[in-house]
């Protein structure tokens, strides 16, 4: 539900942003169109608020475990120093194993911190904390704006259950099926990804490669697994721009955005 609810925000915030004023009105008469577009019921208030709790206590929860760390490392630093000069190899090889301890923690909080809590594909904190600084790329590399086809009409279909199944499959397959060895896969917003490569290879070669993963994933038979003949198939569309050191990431999203929607009515054209 909250996915659901963060996806609407960014379609609203995505709708308005180029008005030069937005009143309350405004917003909430755009909110409402996309909560019907997404069958979303702006009534069960309850629900929402407890899926938007679960988000606040998981971060909750890394501060705290966060904050535990940092005073086992000032212990931990104290003990040493008073370890090194005692001359205490005994206590000098516990602190180790503290610290180890401690380091495969802090590895866990990371990965929670930075991971999408249903397709395990990095977050969007991630890719603005590592790829951006002050809203601008720090490295040169290629951004693919990813889009699932149709996915209101897959959710609409076999339920959201089956929805889930196949945004996990997606964050999965381009992990697994692009080949290029510095890649990322981030899910950006409801069924959106993007795709992160920073591997020296030439425009061309990655419109190759992401023909080829859209192609073969087209192909591709899914089954439900509450049903032992229902099988679907499903689709994406993307949008590459090669971006530069420096480069604002909102003049090159935009530009993704525009090649992910020519994308797609090519995709439709072949189907």
């Amino acid at each position: 539900m909250s996915v659901k609810l963060k996806e609407i925000t960014y379609k609203v915030c995505k709708k308005i942003k180029n008005n030069d004023v937005v009143l309350p009105s405004d917003y909430s008469k755009v909110f409402v169109q996309y909560a019907k577009e997404l069958n979303f019921d702006l009534e069960d208030e309850a629900v929402v608020l407890k899926d938007l709790n679960h988000d606040t206590d998981k971060l909750n929860n890394i501060v705290r475990n966060t904050h535990k760390n940092l005073e086992t490392l000032n212990t931990s630093t104290k003990n040493a120093q008073d370890a090194i000069i005692s001359n205490d190899v005994n206590q000098l090889k516990q602190i180790t194993q503290d610290l180890e301890s401690m380091k495969r923690e802090i590895q866990f909080l990371q990965q929670e911190l930075f991971s999408d809590t249903l397709t395990k594909a990095y977050n969007r904190k991630w890719f603005v904390d590592v790829c951006l600084l002050d809203d601008h790329f720090q490295s040169n590399g290629f951004l693919v704006f990813i889009d699932l086809n149709d996915f209101k009409n897959i959710n609409d279909t076999y339920g959201h259950l089956v929805g889930d199944m196949v945004l996990k499959y997606l964050s999965n397959y381009l992990k697994k099926e692009v080949s290029f060895t510095q890649k990322n896969v981030v899910r950006y917003a409801g069924d959106e990804f993007l795709l992160v490569i920073n591997d020296k290879v030439s425009f061309q070669n990655v419109i190759k490669e992401l023909d080829r993963v859209q192609t073969k994933l087209m192909h591709q038979k899914l089954k439900i697994k509450s049903s032992s003949n229902t099988t679907f198939s499903f689709g994406f569309s993307y949008g590459l721009v090669e971006y530069k050191s420096n480069d604002k990431f909102e003049n090159v999203i935009e530009i993704a955005d525009e090649r992910m929607y020519a994308n797609k009515i090519k995709v439709k054209k072949k189907s």
